[in-house]
């Protein structure tokens, strides 16, 4: 399956070549991606605030890997994370502009 790309997230079957399915590595440029990605836009925030991202998951055996993988690559970053854990995507949606 190739990877799809959404408002919601990122889908595509687990494993197999890197770029062509979500492998580990896959989910970790990603993730990487898109905190460099807020980090340079982050110059628009106001002074000494904190960059944070919301995270969530499905219930896929998969769901735990990957979750990880993000948690800790934004982590590394420096990006706070705020963790759902397992949750559904409007959860995730109504906890963003909480934060």
């Amino acid at each position: 399956m190739t990877l799809i790309k959404s408002i919601s997230g990122i889908r595509g079957t687990i494993g197999g070549k890197v770029g062509d399915n979500l492998t580990p590595v896959d989910a970790v440029k990603f993730a990487s991606a898109y905190g460099t990605w807020l980090k340079a836009g982050s110059g628009k925030r106001e002074a000494g605030r904190k960059l944070k991202v919301v995270v969530g998951r499905d219930a896929r055996i998969s769901g735990p890997m990957i979750h990880n993988l993000v948690v800790n690559t934004l982590i590394g970053l420096g990006i706070d994370v705020i963790d759902l854990g397992l949750t559904t995507t409007p959860t995730v949606e109504v906890a963003v502009p909480l934060e």
